[in-house]
């Protein structure tokens, strides 16, 4: 009982990862199964099991990548930089605004900022979008290899 809620634990927190897109969430998912399944004497883990669970981790994985890739190369700025200048924008806010009060803070914000980032906003947004889709898709597949390995595994 304490295995299997140690093995779920662990998938979920390989589900969570799915939505980072540097972290192979779905191959902590399939490491999971693989190592409950030696734990418990490889007797609930079939050929067919082991096959769907390495299709959908590297259906995950790498068509998340070049889908990431082949979505993201139209526009002239980077998959990096528009998550990083998304993250700052809001953590620039948030501080100008701790340390200045809501209406000076924003204001501060929006003359020192705000005519550089917001020209770029529309591609940005454009870029996190699309990203956006793709963690759905990483997160899906790894949703689905929960659900089978919970209950065709975790017996």
């Amino acid at each position: 009982m304490l295995l299997n809620f140690f093995a779920l634990f662990v998938m979920l927190i390989g589900l969570f990862f799915t939505l980072s897109p540097r972290i192979p969430g779905t191959l902590i998912i399939v490491g999971v199964a693989f190592f409950y399944s030696v734990f418990t004497g490889l007797s609930t883990l079939t050929t067919w099991m082991i096959v769907l669970l390495v299709g959908l981790s590297l259906l995950a994985e790498v068509g998340g990548r070049m889908a990431r890739i082949y979505l993201t190369k139209d526009f002239g700025i980077s998959r990096v930089f528009s998550t990083d200048a998304t993250a700052g924008n809001v953590a620039g806010i948030v501080a100008t605004d701790a340390l200045f009060g809501p209406l000076l803070g924003a204001a501060i914000w929006e003359i020192v900022v705000g005519k550089t980032f917001f020209p770029r906003w529309d591609m940005i947004g454009k870029v996190l979008v699309r990203l956006t889709y793709i963690a759905f898709f990483r997160f899906g597949c790894g949703l689905i290899m929960v659900v089978l390995i919970s209950k065709y595994i975790l017996r």
